[in-house]
């Protein structure tokens, strides 16, 4: 899928990275849900989105939780990540409660966001099946 984005600014930039550089996964890309066909071809190709709420709240209004559970909830292969935790003041646990908490995400919303880091990150296929195995059994109670 390939959609023609003849916009400047972030979308643009978003379209760049996903049709001329190939990007695999885009940091920091919840403005995506600005162009529904660039949602569409990030959730069909499975590019990884990787989502830094408590930054978000430094540079935007909101932590974009809205952004983030909708991308979420649509399919999207988002993630949950740390921006800078010293300026920002929380590491990856602090990001994901604070996403939690103000979303009020379900405990299967939360393990499906953990999930997704493993799926887009690069590490080996054989460890990255027996991570995301004992994940799904940690997030089952088990």
């Amino acid at each position: 899928m390939h959609c023609d984005i003849d916009q400047v600014g972030s979308i643009g930039n978003i379209a760049t990275a996903l049709h001329e550089l190939g990007a695999e996964r885009l940091d920091h890309g919840t403005n995506i849900v600005e162009n529904p066909e660039l949602v569409a071809e990030v959730i069909a190709r499975g590019i990884g989105l990787t989502c830094c709420p408590l930054s978000n709240s430094f540079v935007s209004e909101e932590m974009k939780a809205d952004e983030i559970v909708g991308l979420l909830r649509a399919g999207a292969r988002v993630t949950v990540n740390s921006d800078d935790p010293a300026y920002f003041g929380g590491y990856v646990a602090d990001n994901y409660l604070a996403l939690a908490e103000h979303a009020g995400l379900a405990r299967e919303e939360i393990a499906a966001l953990a999930e997704n880091s493993l799926v887009v990150s690069w590490m080996d296929e054989g460890e990255k099946a027996q991570r995301i195995a004992e994940l799904r059994r940690v997030a089952a109670g088990a």
